[in-house]
Order: C-alpha cells, then sequence, then structure tokens
C-alpha cells in the first residue's frame, strides 16, 4: 500500500512543535494526526538539511517531453480541426515544431488538456438560430395543430465524400463540426 502523501507546510509544523514548543513526539503524532515515523524523519531532515524534508529525493514521474509551446500548438491545432487523427497531430508537430513524439504522448496531452474524443454532431455552415426561431414562431401563428403539417424530405449531399464519425472537444461539450451542404432538388421544380 503506498504511503500517504504528507503537504510540507504540515511537516514544517513538525519541528516548531517539538523544539519551540516542547511537545513529545507522542504529542506532536496527537495533535496532527500523523504517524511516528514522520515525525522522527522530519526531524532528522530538520537537523541534517534544515528544512523538513529530504531536499535529496526524487520526484515522481518524468518530465513532459512537450514544452508549453508544443502542447500550445496542440491546443490551438483541435480547436481548429477537431477531427484530426493522433498520427495527423504527429505528422503536424514533426512538421511546425520539430519534434517527434509517439501516439500516447499526444493522447496523454490531450487528456491532460481535458480533451476527449466523442462522436462528430454535423452541423451546417449556413445554418442560422435566428432565422430558425423566425420561422418557428412564424409556422406556429399559421398552424393551430402541428399534426396538420406535412413534411417532404429533400436529399442533401455533403462536399466532402466521407464525414468522420470521431472527433475532439473539450470535457462537458460536444464536438460539433460545421459543414457546407449543397442542396439537390430530386422534384422538377
Amino acid at each position: 500500500m503506498p504511503r500517504r502523501r504528507v503537504s510540507r507546510d504540515l511537516k514544517a509544523r513538525i519541528p516548531i512543535l517539538y523544539h519551540q514548543h516542547g511537545l513529545s513526539v507522542k504529542d506532536i503524532r496527537h495533535v496532527l494526526g500523523v504517524g511516528k515515523t514522520l515525525v522522527y524523519d522530519t526531524l532528522e531532515y530538520d537537523r541534517l538539511y534544515g528544512v523538513p524534508y529530504n531536499i535529496h529525493a526524487r520526484h515522481p514521474g518524468q518530465p513532459h517531453k512537450l514544452d508549453s509551446s508544443d502542447v500550445e500548438f496542440i491546443l490551438n491545432l483541435l480547436t481548429h480541426r477537431r477531427t484530426l487523427y493522433l498520427d495527423e497531430i504527429q505528422t503536424q508537430l514533426l512538421n511546425c515544431c520539430g519534434i517527434w513524439v509517439s501516439t500516447t504522448t499526444i493522447l496523454r496531452t490531450t487528456r491532460r488538456l481535458y480533451f476527449s474524443h466523442k462522436c462528430v454532431s454535423t452541423k451546417a455552415e449556413e445554418a442560422n438560430d435566428l432565422q430558425h426561431s423566425h420561422y418557428m414562431v412564424r409556422i406556429a401563428e399559421i398552424v393551430p395543430n402541428p399534426d396538420m403539417l406535412m413534411f417532404t424530405d429533400k436529399a442533401s449531399r455533403n462536399r466532402r465524400t466521407h464525414q468522420q464519425r470521431y472527433g475532439w472537444a473539450i470535457k462537458g461539450n460536444r464536438c460539433i463540426n460545421a459543414s457546407s451542404y449543397i442542396f439537390l432538388h430530386i422534384l422538377p421544380t
């Protein structure tokens, strides 16, 4: 079982309680709710280094391979083009920033930026919410009962031959991809 991490400000109180207030190790354990080994180790570090922690201890984990400018580049890339694959991001990093990292590193960086991989909702670029709401109000004034309406379906084709189904969005938000549509009339006009 891993050891519970204790903050440095809590460790800083141990030498003060021991030296200035004259509390025993047992009293310090009772007041702070920490273990006996932690109290003895902290007092030893304070005696050796003058600080209540080991200055030679290793920091866990590895340093990040991507610096802040590379992470900002990925953030801007995903903000502008939400349907990129990881290998496309990898290629863009190599071409623009001159850094090669694995797709796993890119995936972990996107997770650190709170992006998640989601299904894409497509919205037409031509869509206008104000016109849509005006149209709905006008129809509601004309037709008292919605069952009186009859609709026909128009066939539409996307300019892109294939639409990517998954994209990146910040957690809690939908991934919406705006696309242009050409409306084709199947009935003679």
